[in-house]
């Protein structure tokens, strides 16, 4: 039997290129598309203060995997912002729904309070009275604390609660210093004291003074000295024995509150974390929260147990994911373990450590 030969049509070499050229753009065009992809489920941006109020710098920063554009939106009506790393202020106090547009697809938000009050200088209660009061006079007290639902009042008298509500008044039944406290909200750890002085009354002229009996002038002869030598005043050596009482520290109407470590949420430390994965955070960076304490315990994916200056070199210089992180802290507010879960990328892949 003879082989059939199949002859193919004669084809343009034309026809070739232009495959070739749409097979080629097709390709570039998956390759831009995929080097744009972002997981819209673990978006990876923060936004850090040292105080949420009105006309202080709030910090934005995105670190989301593959995010190649940005769009802010602050929730106040102000421009949008089209940096990775940016600053806004706010004008007016309030809650803001901050709208993050990544590669002009992902849609994230988050909200904000901005407050009008410095939580560093009016976080203890104000206690508002005289400095001085008189003895058995009834006394009007007043108190200033943002969000304060329960008033204990202790007026220095007894051991116990005194009196309740933010406008209480009471009648001193003895004179000296009183040390007035005041708890609001049962927060002791932040009780306000005032020293205010108890005076007694004022003595009063039991008998009247007879005008027409007193003598208002009396001659220059009453006065002048006896004649004779010059002698010693008496009251010279009198002086010399009579005691002086040592002079008495004034005293604060407010207690002095206890120095303490300041305020860092589980996002701004892992932004700190994620700063030090850079290098361009170290552990020294973290020394106020941490009180000093370089050592403390690290616990990481459940499974190792390392000081933390010793975690900070470990992940200096990779790229980490943070997906939980947890801190316990003393009455001083000092960092004193941490429990955190994180990836480390390698190879295009994402591995826990």
């Amino acid at each position: 039997m003879k082989k059939k030969i199949i002859h193919f049509p004669n084809m343009d070499y034309k026809v070739f290129i232009s495959l070739g050229i749409l097979t080629l753009i097709s390709f570039i065009f998956l390759l831009y598309q995929y080097s744009r992809r972002v997981d819209c489920e673990n978006a990876n941006f923060f936004i850090h203060a040292d105080e949420f109020m009105i006309n202080r710098v709030v910090e934005y920063y995105d670190n989301t995997e593959g995010a190649k554009s940005w769009e802010w939106d602050f929730g106040d009506g102000s421009v949008v912002d089209t940096r990775q790393r940016t600053l806004h202020t706010y004008k007016k106090a309030g809650d803001y729904i901050v709208r993050l547009k990544i590669n002009g697809s992902c849609i994230h938000e988050k909200m904000i309070t901005i407050s009008s009050i410095s939580q560093e200088l009016g976080y203890l209660p104000q206690i508002i009275s005289p400095n001085v009061v008189t003895v058995g006079d009834l006394v009007s007290f007043d108190a200033e604390k943002e969000d304060g639902e329960s008033w204990e009042w202790s007026f220095g008298e007894t051991a116990s609660t005194d009196a309740l509500g933010k406008n209480p008044s009471y009648k001193f039944k003895t004179v000296g210093d009183k040390k007035i406290t005041l708890i609001v909200n049962g927060d002791v750890e932040h009780t306000a004291v005032k020293t205010i002085y108890v005076a007694p009354k004022t003595i009063k002229a039991k008998r009247k003074i007879d005008i027409q009996s007193y003598e208002f002038e009396k001659p220059h002869v009453a006065f002048s000295l006896p004649m004779g030598s010059a002698q010693k005043d008496p009251l010279v050596d009198m002086l010399q024995y009579i005691p002086v009482s040592p002079k008495t520290k004034s005293k604060k109407d407010s207690v002095i509150a206890e120095k303490k470590a300041p305020e860092i949420s589980n996002e701004q430390f892992q932004l700190l974390l994620n700063q030090v994965a850079a290098q361009n955070k170290t552990k020294d960076d973290f020394k106020d929260y941490l009180c000093g304490k370089y050592d403390i315990p690290v616990v990481i994916n459940d499974k190792k147990l390392i000081p933390f200056d010793q975690f900070c070199q470990n992940i200096a210089g990779k790229k980490i994911k943070i997906t939980a992180l947890r801190m316990n802290k003393n009455s001083k507010n000092c960092i004193q373990n941490i429990n955190i879960q994180y990836k480390v990328k390698k190879l295009m892949m994402w591995i826990k450590e």
